[in-house]
């Protein structure tokens, strides 16, 4: 697969992650997937498993879900496909997409206390469903390289976590949503009724989904 380029694409990556999942048109959506899923990531919205998807998703080209973190009192759930904007699911419409999605198999990232288990009592068993929830996510990227035959996850994933969580190389994105730019008329007109797109709130802004600060017992 494909090897980083050094510091400006260390960066340049984590701001992508985390600068915002921005909700606008999506002709990926609108159309159904072009290509076949063959794996479906999902995980919560933490800092870890978050870039852990997004580079998962840098080699493999494949989608992945960000569920609201816990007593965050945030219910979005965020869909990021490869080479597209974002899009917001409706949580009762959850299991419904993620058939529309039809993924050979659905990989979770992080244990109960980054994945509710209620998300997980949702998905359809029809799928085969693999759990990864060691607390170590170095060892996690580790063992994901290997599984998914990625080149250098392991490795890209411990440099640009390292950076990310030593708040001397890099800014730590803000646990709280901001407001972000205008998308609401434009999702609606794209997005199939069936999966019901959560509006955008009543200030026809959509918001942007920065993670949270990482749960207890960090490695």
């Amino acid at each position: 697969m494909r090897s980083l380029k050094p510091v400006k694409f260390v960066l340049l990556l984590l701001a992508v992650v985390f600068t915002s999942a921005t909700f606008a048109a999506v002709p990926w959506f609108a159309n159904g997937p072009k290509r076949e899923v063959q794996t479906l990531v999902i995980t919560g919205n933490y800092k870890s498993p978050r870039l852990l998807a997004e580079l998962i998703q840098y080699e493999s080209r494949q989608p992945y879900l960000l569920l609201p973190p816990q007593d965050s009192g945030d219910t979005r759930i965020i869909f990021c496909p490869p080479k597209s904007n974002s899009l917001q699911i409706r949580e009762d419409k959850f299991n419904d997409f993620v058939r529309f999605l039809n993924p050979r198999r659905i990989i979770v990232l992080g244990n109960d206390a980054y994945v509710q288990p209620k998300y997980i009592a949702m998905l359809d068993r029809t799928i085969p469903v693999i759990r990864v929830d060691s607390v170590d996510w170095n060892r996690s990227a580790e063992e994901l390289t290997d599984l998914l035959h990625l080149s250098n996850l392991d490795r890209n994933y411990r440099k640009l976590r390292e950076t990310m969580l030593d708040k001397g190389k890099i800014y730590r994105p803000i646990s709280k949503p901001k407001q972000q730019m205008p998308a609401k008329e434009v999702m609606e007109e794209q997005a199939p009724e069936d999966f019901a797109v959560e509006a955008a709130p009543a200030s026809d802004d959509v918001v942007e989904a920065a993670p949270v600060e990482e749960v207890p017992a960090e490695k």
